[in-house]
C-alpha cells in the first residue's frame, strides 16, 4: 500500500508525531467490535447511570434520543444542557433495581431531595406518577436509603 502524499495544508499524522515525540497507539489496542452493538432502548425508558460529573454516583436516567448504538441520556430532575451520550454497552448504565442489587446507593432525582423524610432516613416515592415512570414493567421504587 502506497502512502498518500501529505498536500501543502492538510494534517499529517507521521509530521505531527514526529514533531511531538509521540507514538500512535497501534490497530492492535482498539478492540471494538465491527458490528455495533443492537440498539433495543427507545425514548422515555428509565435506567441507571453514572452522573458524568461524579462518577461516584448512580443517578435515576431518561432515554431523550438515540443515535445508533448511542443513547441520549438526561439525569432526572435535571435539564437539557446537561445531556451526555453513553454506548448500549457501556458498563456506565444499568437496569433499574441494580445500584440497590449490588449494594450502591441510588440517588434522587434533582428536586426529589427535597422529599427526604428525616425520620426513616428515606426518601419515600410520593408521587405515583414518578414511580410509574421509573419502569414499563411495573417495578416500583418506593424508598431510596439515604446515609
Amino acid at each position: 500500500m502506497r502512502k498518500p502524499v501529505p498536500q501543502k495544508g492538510h494534517f499529517s499524522w507521521e509530521k505531527y508525531l514526529k514533531e511531538t515525540g509521540a507514538t500512535a497507539a497501534p490497530s492492535s489496542c482498539f478492540k471494538q467490535s465491527l458490528t455495533p452493538p443492537l440498539n433495543e432502548f427507545k425514548v422515555g425508558m428509565k435506567l441507571e447511570a453514572q452522573d458524568p460529573r461524579n462518577t461516584t454516583s448512580t443517578c435515576i436516567a431518561t432515554v431523550v434520543g438515540l443515535t445508533g448504538s448511542r443513547l441520549r441520556l438526561r439525569l432526572d430532575g435535571s435539564d437539557n444542557k446537561n445531556d451526555f451520550w453513553r454506548l448500549v454497552d457501556s458498563s456506565e448504565i444499568q437496569p433499574i433495581g441494580s445500584c440497590e442489587k449490588n449494594g450502591g446507593m441510588l440517588q434522587p432525582p434533582l428536586g426529589e431531595r427535597k422529599k427526604i423524610n428525616k425520620y426513616t432516613g428515606s426518601l419515600l416515592c410520593i408521587s405515583r406518577t414518578f414511580c410509574n415512570s421509573l419502569s414499563s414493567r411495573g417495578q416500583y421504587l418506593h424508598y431510596i436509603p439515604v446515609y
